[in-house]
């Protein structure tokens, strides 16, 4: 543990990403980030990681500074690119502006001109 305050971001980085063989039988995929992320990018990622058809059967557990993919492991594929677009993507829709701003439905006749 570090002296330094720990502060949550919304855009963290990876430092490290480690794949292994567990001994009761599961493959596990660890990412290390370089901050401790938000809530935000915390539910930005499990979407991302719910939509994918190819995470199907793995795990997200965050803690701290660490992602766990259990389930995910070295295969046919590469999977380490392809976690480190989801990580970048959960990051970028932390930032990104809502598509529709509420107010336009509550108030139709904002929008016309007159």
């Amino acid at each position: 543990m570090s002296a330094y305050p720990q502060f949550r971001a919304a855009t963290p980085r990876v430092t490290r990403v480690e794949m292994a063989n567990l001994y009761v039988g599961d493959d596990t995929t660890a990412v290390q980030l370089d901050a401790i992320p938000c809530e935000t990018w915390i539910q930005n990622l499990r979407a991302l990681v719910s939509q994918c058809p190819e995470l199907s059967g793995a795990r997200l557990e965050i803690e701290g500074l660490w992602v766990h993919f259990t389930g995910l492991g070295k295969g046919v594929r590469p999977v380490a690119p392809y976690l480190l677009e989801l990580i970048a993507a959960a990051g970028e829709m932390a930032y990104a502006p809502p598509l529709v701003p509420s107010s336009s439905f509550d108030n139709p006749g904002a929008f016309v001109s007159r």
